[in-house]
């Protein structure tokens, strides 16, 4: 994003309303927001980078409007009393997205119950000093929300086979490890990544990449291979990891390692990872009781929640997973703060704890912040 400019006669026109706005922040009067940024000018700019697609959820925009999303949002910033939003960013180029109106201002639903508030004027932080007037420095800041234009965010993002997106296997940053959250868990339970219409849609372009890269080279299944994972095609993220895990199944095997000196030792318990998720905490439970479904219950406002641990270390939670306890609470609730840690309780052995507590039992040397 950073580079793309914007036509000399846009610009200079948004220049005039946001000098108009700076005026009107000065003197504490209504501001007024003329929506430069749905003209072509500058939508087209941004189409031409990977289509007429969403890039939050890479679903098609058919026959419906495209949205310009602010990342930071201009007018207010949701559940940041006193915050009048990034208005001084309503018109730069690099602060828009393309949105589809399920990841902008909601709609999606999962088994024909509406969930997620979508992303308009949440920008929730996980770490660093949110900027608040227009001198302050947004490099400072740690979004939450994966942001689709940002190096790096992308990679974060990974899919299973059956199209449910989750985190990829990229280990949790200091920020996550801090505040015990997942960014990608986040971003899929605010933007609704896992609705009822995506997964299965994504999971079958995922079944028809990997049955196409199974013919080989040939120039034809070689194009429709490239038109799927093309970064203009719907859902290419999801596509592109098909086609390299097809690709990684089909290379010779390599030969065994030779057999170990050395002898086998405890793998080390990962700190950061056991602030977030539950991974390393399943050896300390029973695998049958695992493989059947480790049952956790949950209140939140006079209601009792419940969800399934399973041996892979997800929270089943209405049916779908989450790897992140906190996360997988506020699917069930709701709430965007609840700590799913203190929230979920086990029974073991008839004894009822929180997952804070049965952590702290088998990890007490991690220190929590």
């Amino acid at each position: 994003m950073q580079g793309l400019t914007a036509p000399p006669a846009w610009e200079a026109k948004a220049k005039r309303t946001l000098d108009a706005v700076r005026a009107a922040v000065a003197a504490s009067t209504e501001r007024v927001f003329t929506m430069h940024w749905t003209e072509d000018a500058v939508r087209d700019l941004l189409l031409e980078l990977v289509g007429v697609k969403c890039w939050y959820c890479e679903t098609l925009i058919v026959r419906a409007d495209v949205t310009v999303d602010h990342y930071r949002p201009k007018s207010e910033v949701l559940d940041v009393p006193g915050h009048p939003g990034y208005w001084w960013l309503a018109y730069d180029v690099s602060n828009y997205r393309i949105a589809c109106k399920h990841c902008n201002s909601g709609g999606a639903r999962y088994n024909g119950v509406r969930e997620g508030r979508a992303k308009g004027s949440q920008f929730p932080l996980i770490g660093g000093t949110r900027a608040r007037t227009s001198v302050d420095d947004v490099e400072y800041e740690q979004p939450l929300l994966l942001d689709p234009a940002h190096p790096g965010d992308p990679d974060l993002l990974g899919f299973d086979t059956a199209g449910y997106a989750r985190r990829s296997n990229t280990p949790y940053s200091q920020a996550e490890a801090k505040r015990g959250l997942c960014r990608a868990d986040e971003t899929i339970r605010i933007l609704a990544l896992n609705d009822s219409h995506l997964v299965p849609l994504r999971s079958r372009l995922m079944r028809e990449v990997g049955v196409l890269a199974r013919f080989g080279d040939e120039l034809d299944i070689q194009q429709l291979i490239d038109d799927k994972v093309g970064p203009k095609a719907p859902w290419s993220s999801a596509a592109a990891m098909a086609l390299a895990l097809q690709r990684a199944c089909d290379r010779p095997a390599a030969a065994p390692a030779p057999a170990a000196t050395t002898p086998c030792t405890t793998p080390a318990v990962d700190a950061a990872r056991s602030r977030v998720d539950l991974q390393d905490l399943l050896e300390h439970l029973d695998p049958d009781n695992l493989k059947a479904g480790i049952t956790l219950t949950g209140r939140h406002e006079k209601k009792v929640h419940q969800a399934v641990l399973n041996d892979e270390g997800q929270i089943k939670v209405l049916g779908r997973p989450w790897r992140t306890p906190t996360t997988a609470a506020r699917a069930a609730t709701g709430s965007s703060k609840i700590d799913g840690w203190e929230f979920w309780r086990l029974t073991i052995a008839g004894v009822e704890q929180t997952l804070a507590d049965f952590r702290t039992k088998h990890f007490p040397h991690i220190a929590l912040t």
